[in-house]
């Protein structure tokens, strides 16, 4: 039974993370998330409820108009196919929130993706490891999270991101982790350690937080080459790259 999916906005913007940065995508925000790190900027999409949905009309215009969410899997596709032939994307960003929440609804949603020759790129914190295994068969790319409990104080087992990057891995796989002023020296070494143990040519990002709600200051300059040094005496591939979307002030 298609009983849709809770979504906080679909539209067409440009990737500001990771290994895909400067990329053009087709955003479909899912709503949920079991976290509720400090830095987080999307708190819209924060709770796993039913309620309104902003859907581009115009690819990158930002003309929005509001639908009610849940959505049909066949509305999002729809609405995926007319952003995405309006210009060239790379891909289609599944995004949240902690878009795995929803997993068993998107097993019904990706192969309707798939099949109309998108490739699907998930973003994710690197926790829900069943529900990875759901989608993991239509997934393309896979951003996920390492968090650190001195950034986020969400306290995430590291063994749980160990099992999932064992299980990413499988797929184009990058692992993101953000950095702030209060960052603990010993809890990034033992992140990238584990990160090289499990999947030793993965690339590793770190992403100093934008200031937003309530963290006031990004890390400086000297903590993050410090960091990266000590990264790279580990792993090979680590590279430094802010949200430069907010640079630009897209969403």
């Amino acid at each position: 039974m298609d009983d849709g999916l809770l979504v906080t906005e679909v539209f067409s913007a440009i990737q500001g993370e990771g290994a895909l940065v400067g990329r053009r995508q087709v955003f479909v925000r899912l709503t949920g998330c079991p976290y509720r790190c400090a830095y987080c900027d999307q708190p819209e999409a924060l709770e796993k409820r039913a309620g309104p949905c902003l859907v581009e009309q115009t690819a990158g215009r930002r003309d929005f108009a509001t639908v009610e969410s849940p959505l049909p899997d066949a509305g999002i596709v729809d609405v995926v196919d007319r952003l995405w032939r309006a210009l060239p994307h790379h891909s289609v960003s599944i995004t949240g929130g902690e878009p795995l929440m929803q997993s068993r609804g998107l097993t019904r949603l990706l192969p309707l993706m798939a099949a109309r020759g998108h490739r699907l790129y998930l973003e994710t914190s690197g926790t829900l490891v069943d529900g990875l295994a759901r989608v993991l068969p239509w997934i393309d790319h896979v951003s996920m999270d390492v968090k650190l409990t001195s950034v986020d104080g969400q306290r995430v087992d590291l063994d749980v991101h160990r099992r999932f990057l064992d299980l990413a891995r499988a797929r184009d796989t990058f692992v993101k982790i953000v950095v702030g002023p209060a960052t603990d020296d010993d809890e990034l070494a033992a992140a990238v350690a584990m990160v090289h143990a499990v999947a030793p040519d993965v690339t590793v990002f770190l992403q100093p937080v934008t200031p937003f709600a309530a963290v006031a200051t990004a890390p400086t300059p000297e903590q993050v080459l410090r960091w990266q040094e000590r990264a790279l005496r580990a792993h090979a591939d680590v590279r430094v790259v802010p949200q430069t979307h907010k640079m630009i002030d897209q969403r």
